[in-house]
């Protein structure tokens, strides 16, 4: 069974021996340098040399740490999702009300009427393909930092800059912030992990061989509630035993 999005893999690759906090120091900088500037107004905008450049060079510096950390191509099926929800945002930009406030008139004409009251934005469109681009720069960034760094790698990194933090400011290590930030980075592949496995069970345990498209099709939803029902059940006492752990932990200290 494939890994699940997020998911620590065991390795020798230049990326596991990297250090943790330098990996998270690199996917902090990486993500603000790829979605630096937010949404832009005009194609000719995102079509510029210092956005395309910026753009090109995050995403070769993923594609570098992507090879460093064995190239598992099989994991890049897994962001299928970044391309259902970069055609969704797309086609909302696309289709959006104009709005032309703040464009000269070079700009202003990306901007079409098709049929009365109906636009085309291909502002939006220009902007929705960047977001995705984005989007799936920032998803594989994170999946290599993810599969190359235990949780045990990152609560000692975020413990050291605690520890390092503390000593200006004493109250830190009082409110103890390392535990809860380490507790909410570690949670995201408990996430997809979770799901791997309710998905799974879901598909051994159903047989959909209805012949009429209707049926089957609302069979699907049905059960696709019943496993986001499933998920949303396992993550909550998934949630509370770590509650509890935490909790006693600190009462024997």
């Amino acid at each position: 069974m494939a890994l699940s999005l997020f998911t620590y893999r065991r390795g020798t690759s230049v990326m596991h021996r990297i250090p943790a906090l330098a990996k998270l120091a690199g996917l902090m900088f990486l993500c603000i340098l790829t979605f630096a500037g937010g949404s832009y107004k005009s194609v000719l905008t995102v079509l510029s040399c210092p956005v395309v450049l910026r753009t090109a060079v995050c995403a070769l510096i993923t594609f570098t740490a992507f090879v460093l950390a064995g190239a598992r191509l099989d994991s890049l099926r897994q962001f299928s999702f970044i391309v259902i929800v970069g055609i969704a945002v797309t086609v909302l930009k696309f289709l959006s009300v104009p709005a032309a406030d703040g464009l000269s008139a070079e700009e202003s004409r990306y901007i079409m009427e098709v049929f009365p009251s109906f636009f085309v934005n291909l502002n939006g469109l220009a902007d929705g393909i960047l977001y995705t681009v984005r989007f799936f720069i920032t998803a594989v960034a994170a999946q290599v930092i993810f599969e190359t760094t235990s949780s045990l790698e990152i609560k000692a990194a975020l413990e050291l800059v605690q520890e390092k933090a503390a000593r200006l400011v004493p109250v830190i290590k009082e409110l103890n912030p390392a535990l809860v930030v380490s507790l909410a980075i570690n949670f995201i592949p408990q996430v997809f992990e979770t799901w791997n496995r309710v998905n799974t069970a879901a598909k051994a345990r159903s047989d959909i061989k209805h012949k009429k498209t209707g049926k089957k099709a609302a069979r699907s939803v049905r059960i696709l509630f019943q496993e986001l029902q499933s998920l949303l059940s396992c993550l909550l006492y998934q949630a509370e035993t770590t509650r509890k752990a935490v909790l006693n932990r600190s009462c024997d200290d």
